[in-house]
């Protein structure tokens, strides 16, 4: 059984083309611009949570959405900030602040408690996200994001 001359040659791109789809890690060292701090939200990848994009406002602003598993950043004027994702319902503790000094770079990780809001009938399943903003320790959150349990979404 001969083989199509061209088919090893197929297999090799569509290898190289799958290899240029691997999520490369984010670089949290990219340099600020000068007088600004940054902001960096991300999500740890967890397959049971939900798939949705979690929303983020900054002073009742939209700047970006995050999925499951990635990583942004917004690059601000130094100042006091009230970070709050967009959840489908209210709970305590959902909302963080964060006072931003020149040159600092701040990281807010973002969870998504999906279950808060669960419904069950005899046909289907409905869940409702209820998202969550904590402010973390730099060095934690650097590990998380270096781990690659958030790629970035740029």
């Amino acid at each position: 059984m001969a083989t199509h001359p061209l088919r090893p040659i197929g297999w090799l791109v569509a290898l190289l083309s799958l290899a240029g789809c691997a999520p490369s890690r984010p670089q949290t060292d990219i340099p600020l611009p000068p007088g600004e701090a940054r902001l960096w939200f991300y999500r740890d990848w967890l397959p049971s949570e939900g798939l949705n994009l979690a929303n983020i406002d900054i002073n009742g602003r939209y700047v970006g959405s995050v999925g499951n598993g990635r990583a942004f950043y917004v690059d601000l004027a130094p100042g006091v900030y009230h970070i709050a994702p967009q959840s489908w319902a209210s709970d305590f503790y959902q909302d963080t602040n964060v006072a931003l000094v020149p040159g600092q770079t701040a990281y807010v990780k973002i969870l998504d408690l999906r279950s808060w809001a669960l419904s069950v009938s005899a046909s289907r399943i409905i869940g409702r996200d209820s998202y969550y903003a904590w402010l973390m320790p730099p060095q934690v959150a650097q590990a998380e994001i270096a781990h690659g349990s958030a790629v970035p979404q740029f």
